[in-house]
Order: C-alpha cells, then sequence, then structure tokens
C-alpha cells in the first residue's frame, strides 16, 4: 500500500503542481475525486470496524459469562470446583488469547483494505494516463 500511496501522491501533486494558477486545470475531476475517495474509504473503514468491533465484544462477553458461571460453581463443592476452574479457565485463556489474535488481524484487515483497494486502483489509473 505504501508504494501504491506513493506513485497516487506523485502523479496528484504533479497535476496540481501544473494546475496552479490556471482556474480552469484546477476543475480537474480528479481533484475532486480525491476528496470524495477519501471520504468514502474513511465511512467504509468506520463500517468495517465497528463490525468487527462489535464481534470481538461477544467474543469476550462470552468469555467472561463463563468465568461467572464456573465461579457460581464454586459454592456446590469448593475443591471440585476450583479443579474445575483451573482447567477451564487455561482452556478458554488459551481460546481467549487465540480470539484476541484473530480479532486483531481482522481489525487490522477491516482498517486497510479499503485504503489499499483504492491506492492501488489509483495508482494502477493514474500510471497509464499520459501527463
Amino acid at each position: 500500500m505504501a508504494i501504491a500511496a506513493g506513485q497516487t501522491i506523485g502523479h496528484r501533486s504533479l497535476m496540481l503542481a501544473q494546475a496552479a494558477g490556471n482556474p480552469v486545470a484546477l476543475g480537474n475531476p480528479e481533484f475532486t475525486r480525491m476528496v470524495a475517495e477519501k471520504m468514502a474509504v474513511a465511512a467504509e473503514t468506520g463500517a468495517g470496524v465497528a463490525q468487527r468491533m462489535a464481534a470481538a465484544q461477544w467474543g469476550w462477553a462470552f468469555w467472561f459469562g463463563t468465568q461467572a458461571q464456573l465461579a457460581a460453581a464454586a459454592w456446590t463443592s469448593p475443591a471440585t470446583a476450583w479443579q474445575h476452574w483451573l482447567q477451564a479457565g487455561t482452556d478458554q485463556a488459551a481460546d481467549a488469547g487465540r480470539r484476541l489474535a484473530a480479532d486483531a488481524a481482522a481489525l487490522a484487515d477491516a482498517s486497510l483494505a479499503p485504503a489499499h483497494r483504492v491506492a492501488s486502483a489509483n495508482a494502477r489509473r493514474l500510471g497509464r494516463k499520459k501527463r
């Protein structure tokens, strides 16, 4: 994405420099497109991140609920409950770690995918144009 963004910035900077002082050239649709694209990418990113955050919260709510159930079982037989809690807690901690890693990767993907897609498309499109 860094390469594609750099290429796009380079092309657009050159276009802006060439249009400086020329009101007609400043009407280039590419200049309007820049702003509209950024707004669309920001909206798509926000929606994707919000969706992934909601999914992550449900996973953590399930883990906390299970911990509460294990604690409630301690009233019946503390020794058995402690042994069960220790085993289940260890398993759940490992599961929580995997879930946290998966949620972090999904959040990163939701955050970067829209910008990567648009930057790559712009670099290809602007690279084909005659300067």
